[in-house]
């Protein structure tokens, strides 16, 4: 049997209601680009989407195209956007959608709305700011995608190009998960009450002077595919994805309440670290910005005291790989307390891994057809002046495994901006071999080849340390100075490949620091200078 037709028989068996829980994960982009492909082809129903972004570019108007087709064959489509990232692109995928909701029966509806004009002026939305700054600063940042009542798709990815592995300059590691069973009946319940609310607002409702309501002509079934060489890209490099099947013998779906006019939405941050902070052994996170609020930090830190051999591993963007400078710059004020009090196993991924071809399979295609017209995608605010300027890869992933038996899978970065004023979307899934899946995966990204190790530099004597005091800027670690609270080190000549343990007694014998922040073509000096000129350590109560 083909690849093709094996994933094509294992999706369609998604689409028949099931009693019993089903696990697929989808940790590749063109894993998860080709699962959603058949899916939309193969319901006959509904297709429900929620997604915070949602991008003007090729996959991004292949789905479009893809939707608007099933919609005229009679299946139910609705769109649910966040409208705040949309809205601030300068190449908006809006106009495309409001199309296809005036012509192919597609609803769209737009979450929390800035204003409702399709083409404000900067004012206008600087005044819209102004007046109901706290209320908009709340965003629907969950994922979703249900297929007719049997099977959901819920995770981190948003819905673009560099996503699905088709971008020639950034690609995401993202985790998702394609779920069918009894927690799709909850999934439902969740999007129909951000879809019904009075936040949501009818795309078609707004204001739209310049740009027309008529579908573009071959925007149908005709213009179905990607153009040439992605659509071989995606067909010849996908993996074979469909077989990681688990039955996990309990899921919880936990996601925020879409009223954020009249209260927090704190649900999803509350029931992650209820789950975390019951840990007795092990907590191993992977998430691309790492900044805790310090309740939490207290409660990881009596973890620590009532087991000394507890393990706390944290997986995240370094600062060539991350796609935003204001998060990774806020979090490093803490790495102190990580590693000095929670003796936290910290790894930054490298932005162009040993294992690069493994995490992105379309690597080697990408890079051999790079004809460099793929510039950097738009991060929105915090867009990172160091990030790698070759194809790379930047974490996406929002999963945590707890005790090697529960694995937390969704939408809510590691931030008090996801945790507690962002609406998300958080998977408990209770299944020891599901967890052993993420564990590798998690792995893989700690071993030495893939990422930087973060640890202390070597203890020196009194006198030494005294004379670092006075000569360098040592001084600032031990005070409110956010930045250089440990140096990233990289294995010596003859360390095997493994995942480096800093707390180990030989740690130093083999491995040796590589700078604070390696692979930037500037000094730390004037990456820090560059933090500071930017403000971007004021920024961490917001992020």
């Amino acid at each position: 049997m083909s690849r093709s037709h094996s994933a094509s028989s294992v999706l369609s068996s998604f689409l028949v209601p099931s009693r019993a829980h089903r696990c697929l994960p989808l940790s590749e982009g063109l894993s998860a680009f080709d699962c959603r492909k058949r899916l939309i082809r193969q319901s006959q129903r509904r297709i429900w989407i929620s997604t915070f972004l949602w991008r003007n570019d090729r996959v991004g108007n292949f789905l479009a195209d893809e939707l608007e087709r099933r919609s005229r064959e009679g299946v139910e489509v609705r769109i649910l956007l966040d409208h705040w990232v949309t809205l601030q692109s300068e190449d908006s995928i809006l106009p495309r959608l409001r199309q296809l909701a005036a012509s192919s029966g597609i609803e769209v509806r737009l979450f929390n709305p800035v204003v409702q004009k399709m083409n404000p002026a900067d004012a206008e939305i600087m005044l819209a700011g102004a007046k109901y700054g706290e209320i908009l600063n709340r965003r629907m940042h969950g994922k979703m995608m249900l297929f007719d009542e049997a099977c959901v798709i819920v995770g981190g990815r948003n819905l673009g190009d560099e996503y699905f592995d088709m971008n020639r300059f950034r690609c995401f590691s993202d985790a998702e998960i394609l779920i069918s069973g009894p927690v799709v009946e909850e999934s439902q319940t969740a999007y129909a009450r951000f879809w019904d609310h009075d936040l949501s607002v009818d795309l078609l409702e707004f204001a739209d002077e310049e740009q027309s309501t008529t579908a573009k002509s071959g925007t149908s079934s005709d213009s179905v595919d990607l153009p040439a060489p992605f659509s071989k890209i995606a067909e010849e490099c996908c993996p074979d994805y469909t077989a990681h099947i688990y039955t996990p013998r309990r899921i919880e779906l936990y996601h925020d309440l879409p009223a954020v006019d009249c209260q927090t939405p704190d649900e999803t941050g509350n029931r992650l670290v209820e789950i975390l902070t019951s840990a007795r052994k092990s907590i191993h996170l992977t998430s691309p910005i790492i900044i805790f609020p310090d309740s939490w930090l207290d409660r990881l830190a009596k973890l620590r005291e009532q087991n000394e051999s507890f393990l706390l591993s944290v997986v995240t963007n370094s600062l060539v790989s991350t796609d935003n400078l204001y998060t990774y710059a806020a979090g490093l004020k803490q790495r102190k307390i990580l590693l000095n009090q929670l003796h936290a196993h910290l790894h930054e991924i490298r932005a162009v891994p040993e294992e690069i071809a493994r995490m992105i399979p379309s690597y080697a295609r990408l890079s051999e057809e790079n004809d460099k017209s793929d510039a950097q995608p738009e991060s929105g605010f915090g867009s990172n002046h160091f990030e790698c300027g070759e194809i790379h890869t930047t974490l996406h992933c929002k999963y945590f495994i707890v005790d090697g038996t529960t694995t937390l899978l969704g939408s809510p970065n590691l931030d008090p901006r996801s945790l507690f004023v962002n609406t998300e979307l958080l998977l408990r899934i209770e299944d020891e071999s599901l967890s052993q899946y993420y564990l590798e995966h998690h792995n893989r990204f700690r071993l030495n080849t893939n990422s930087w190790v973060v640890s202390r530099l070597q203890k020196e004597t009194v006198w030494i340390r005294l004379c670092r005091l006075i000569a360098s800027q040592q001084s600032r670690q031990d005070s409110d100075w956010p930045f250089r609270p440990g140096c990233c080190f990289v294995p010596r000549k003859g360390t095997a490949k493994e995942i480096p343990d800093p707390f180990a007694s030989d740690f130093y014998e083999c491995y040796e620091p590589c700078g604070v922040y390696p692979g930037i073509k500037d000094s730390d000096e004037k990456a820090e200078l560059f933090f500071t000129e930017n403000l971007s350590h004021m920024f961490r109560d917001l992020l």
